[in-house]
């Protein structure tokens, strides 16, 4: 038997702006077939039509779901024989009861249409402001139940928006939402320019380049708590590229302290520095494998910009990329098999997912300009930045059939995508 619990997070509460509009690119083919049922509701029938269409959309967004529609609300008394004729293997039933102004009892039930079992089934109480967590909740665990792995439903998004002001000015905002752009929430502005916001491994902290001061420096930001921004100690030149090491306790970050971009690990309660590359060629965009003993960045060393990893316990460095002659800003995949990184076709700079063992490398988007790559929590699916003719949109690419969604905003553009970890 599958022991689940939910998580129940208290949002921080800040005015939205940039609300990100949701368009499908191109569309999996053979994706797994499953109906979520309209709810039967008692109260509200508002709120249980919300949980039903969150969750479509959620699973069909992944990529590696069919997730329909049911012409009428099903109950227990299922026609198994019709939904097999359709080829739905199974089918998600739900009811919603308002058991006060502001709380709801939620009965959610999978069944497969094949063996007719019920895959899983639970009951929750969820508060009105819960509404959205719990249908990303639910999404989660019809994945899990289905595919025997985590979805990436119930996590959060980092991104910059920029937005013309008139007259030359622009204000530059630092925004988190819900996994599926929506319930946006802005953090910080300024009228400088905000650079590669990343989420610490325990979702209540983000680091971020600001040049409020007039020059690049890191910052700590705490969405979820009233507490002080930190800012990390000014060092001489430029300070860029931040990125967590899995424990917490240090960043490390891309500085020209000493007249060259090399790599530095930086531990925020001891403040001690460490020099991690040292090379005549410029090293930046370091990220930390998901065990902690490696590090992968770009590098100018060997005349192209390529792709290498760092063992840091032997100090061992290897090249990473060949295909091409740019390629660029990798991260690890949370298996710590893969990287998603920039590579270059003809003019073109496009999104490619790197075998580490084999070095075979996928172009996964067929774009002009693609940045800022990141994989979702269980890594099936990646986020980027691309520039359309109307300005910058997010987009994720999923692994598995290669499914395409953009995330648009109406007020300016988005940028710097990050994808945070899984809750504590």
């Amino acid at each position: 038997m599958i022991k689940l619990a939910a998580i129940f997070l208290t949002l921080y509460s800040a005015a939205a702006f940039a609300v990100l509009e949701v368009s499908v690119v191109k569309k999996a083919e053979d994706a797994f077939p499953v109906v979520i049922s309209p709810f039967l509701t008692k109260g509200d029938a508002k709120q249980g039509e919300i949980i039903a269409h969150i969750m479509r959309d959620n699973l069909n967004r992944s990529g590696e779901f069919k997730a329909l529609d049911a012409d009428h609300i099903i109950s227990n008394q299922i026609d198994f024989d019709k939904w097999q004729a359709r080829k739905i293997e199974a089918i998600v039933i739900g009811k919603l009861e308002q058991i006060s102004s502001k709380s709801f009892n939620v009965e959610i039930e999978l069944i497969d249409t094949y063996s007719k079992k019920t895959l899983y089934a639970k009951n929750f109480v969820v508060n009105n402001s819960g509404i959205r967590r719990i249908a990303h909740h639910l999404s989660d665990q019809i994945h899990f139940a289905l595919l025997g792995e985590k979805g990436s439903f119930e996590t959060r998004l980092a991104y910059v928006t920029v937005e013309n002001k008139g007259n030359g000015k622009r204000e530059y905002r630092l925004e988190i939402s819900d996994s599926d752009a929506q319930n946006p929430q802005t953090i910080f502005r300024a009228s400088s320019p905000i650079l590669s916001p990343v989420w610490s491994p325990d979702q209540n902290k983000i680091a971020y380049v600001s040049f409020k001061n007039g020059r690049s420096e890191v910052f700590i930001q705490h969405p979820f708590m009233q507490r002080k921004t930190q800012k990390l100690p000014y060092f001489d030149g430029i300070a860029s590229s931040p990125s967590w090491h899995p424990n917490g306790e240090s960043l490390i970050l891309t500085l020209s302290k000493e007249g060259n971009k090399d790599i530095y690990s930086y531990h925020l309660s001891s403040k001690n520095m460490s020099r991690l590359t040292q090379d005549s060629g410029i090293d930046t965009e370091a990220s930390y494998s998901p065990d902690g003993n490696s590090i992968v960045f770009t590098s100018n060393r060997s005349g192209q910009v390529q792709v290498y990893i760092k063992q840091l316990k032997t100090g061992k460095v290897s090249r990473a990329t060949f295909d091409g002659s740019y390629n660029a800003k990798a991260v690890f995949s949370p298996d710590g098999k893969s990287l998603a990184l920039v590579h270059r076709v003809r003019q073109d700079y496009r999104i490619a997912l790197l075998d580490i063992a084999t070095k075979d490398l996928t172009v996964m988007t067929s774009n002009k300009l693609d940045e800022s790559p990141f994989f979702s929590p269980n890594g099936r699916m990646i986020i980027f930045a691309t520039n359309k003719t109307d300005g910058g949109v997010l987009s994720v690419v999923s692994i598995l059939g290669q499914q395409t969604f953009e995330l648009a905003s109406k007020s300016g553009e988005v940028r710097e995508p990050n994808w945070s970890h899984y809750s504590k």
